[in-house]
């Protein structure tokens, strides 16, 4: 991974993934001048409601931003006319977007954002940040990555980062980007000296010298540029890319080669892989590509399972209150469609089945739904909460408490999230004649909410 990251933070600085930690003044000052001063807008395409409310009464409220500069969409299309839209003002925008959009990938809508403005700044949110997955997005033009769940501080630092770079290389590379595209190619080569005075061998500079030969018609030139980053860093897919681009029509043996070396970097990318694959058919070789077109097809059949998961997930859940038993239906088609690929990412969806379950009365086979997912997050609190509820719905209140225990254990505060955790907790202990306990517990129940009914009913029979 090395190799990698050393071109991703070139490109990039602060794609790395850290700790969370308060954001330094400097940053919330860039996102108040952006947000302010700028009159800038947040274009954000989401269908995560906490995500949304995060923005709106986190970071502003955080920022102690007064307008309302956040604009959310639950649809490319109207998200991307929401942009067009905002750029005819002129109003700078920083872009948001989930990688998968109610289990539909965004990379449509991210390829379409850059072809319109290429200039203009997406902030993609995952839970994936493997090497693969990353490298097909910042192939698409993602300038960074934030993987959920993120804190409000780190929201921060990569908006300010996305906004104003934080390094004078990354500030030269946007000046040689805005040259470019203006045509102002001596300018390009002028700012790429700077760059390679800071840094002999960057990849980027190399990569803009060679945009701008290729731009002014010298071929040769820029082959030679592009080369030169490719040998900087292997890693780095746009050199690649151009490189493969020159031959496309030409020589089919190099641009197979790179169009190989592309796939072995960023294998996610299913168009890629056909591409390979009629490379090979021209060459008359078809068991090669037969073995593309294949890889092609299992690629494309893992997103349409992404896809098909999130459509079972988001039903099932859009009828848990009304209807239980179809939920839990939903959810256990979910699970047919998973198979064995289940990881922590499907515990949310292990809870709500086990919530669709008990709704029921099935607390037994709620028990057995629970011990499956505490196989893949066994330290899960959540997870060991609702289990230790499944147990007190079948009156096992010993087993309940001893969940309790141990929850509180890991978490001493866990039954402060809400009074209902706090009553739930109450009356295990209340059933098990643990009065002292019960007490403790009903009262933390009744400092959140006063009025909460289920607490003062408890507290008169303990009373």
């Amino acid at each position: 991974m090395d190799e990698i990251s050393s071109w991703l933070a070139e490109i990039v600085p602060s794609t790395k993934i850290r700790q969370a930690a308060p954001a330094s003044p400097m940053y919330d000052n860039d996102i108040r001048c952006f947000l302010e001063v700028q009159g800038g807008t947040l274009m954000i395409l989401s269908d995560d409601t906490l995500f949304i409310k995060t923005m709106r009464t986190g970071v502003l409220r955080t920022l102690q931003i007064a307008r309302d500069c956040v604009e959310s969409f639950r649809d490319a299309e109207a998200a991307l006319r929401g942009i067009r839209s905002r750029a005819q003002t002129n109003g700078p925008m920083l872009v948001m977007t989930e990688r998968l959009l109610a289990g539909k990938p965004t990379l449509d809508f991210v390829r379409s954002v850059k072809q319109l403005y290429p200039q203009q700044k997406v902030i993609l949110l995952t839970y994936e940040t493997t090497k693969e997955a990353l490298s097909l997005l910042f192939e698409i033009g993602v300038d960074h990555v934030l993987t959920k769940p993120v804190s409000v501080d780190m929201i921060i630092e990569k908006m300010a980062s996305v906004i104003k770079p934080q390094t004078k290389l990354s500030q030269l590379v946007q000046d040689a980007r805005m040259h470019l595209d203006l045509g102002e190619y001596d300018k390009v080569f002028k700012v790429c000296d700077a760059i390679l005075g800071m840094k002999q061998d960057s990849a980027i500079a190399f990569m803009l010298r060679g945009e701008a030969f290729m731009r002014g018609g010298n071929e040769t030139e820029a082959v030679d540029e592009f080369e030169k980053a490719h040998q900087s860093s292997p890693l780095y897919l746009e050199p690649l890319k151009k490189l493969a681009d020159v031959h496309r029509e030409g020589n089919q043996d190099q641009f197979l080669n790179y169009m190989l070396q592309l796939d072995n970097i960023s294998p996610l990318n299913v168009d890629r892989k056909c591409e390979i694959g009629k490379c090979y058919a021209r060459k008359q070789s078809p068991d090669l590509a037969k073995e593309y077109f294949d890889k092609a097809i299992a690629c494309a059949q893992e997103e349409a399972k992404r896809y098909l998961c999130s459509l079972l997930a988001d039903m099932a859940n859009a009828v848990l209150e009304t209807s239980p038993e179809l939920s839990e239906k939903y959810y256990s088609q979910y699970f047919e469609v998973k198979g064995t690929d289940l990881s922590k990412d499907d515990i949310v969806v292990f809870n709500s089945r086990g919530m669709a379950m008990r709704k029921q009365g099935k607390w037994r086979e709620a028990l057995e739904n629970y011990e499956t997912a505490l196989k893949i997050a066994p330290d899960d609190l959540r997870l060991l909460y609702n289990y230790a509820l499944a147990y007190a719905d079948g009156e096992q209140h010993r087993k309940a408490v001893d969940i309790y225990e141990k929850i509180l254990h890991g978490d001493q505060e866990f039954h402060l999230q809400a009074p209902v955790v706090s009553y739930n907790i109450a009356n295990s202990y209340y059933h098990l004649k643990d009065i002292k306990a019960a007490k403790k517990f009903v009262e933390a129940a009744l400092a959140l909410d006063p009025g909460h009914a289920s607490s003062c009913k408890l507290q008169a029979r303990l009373g």
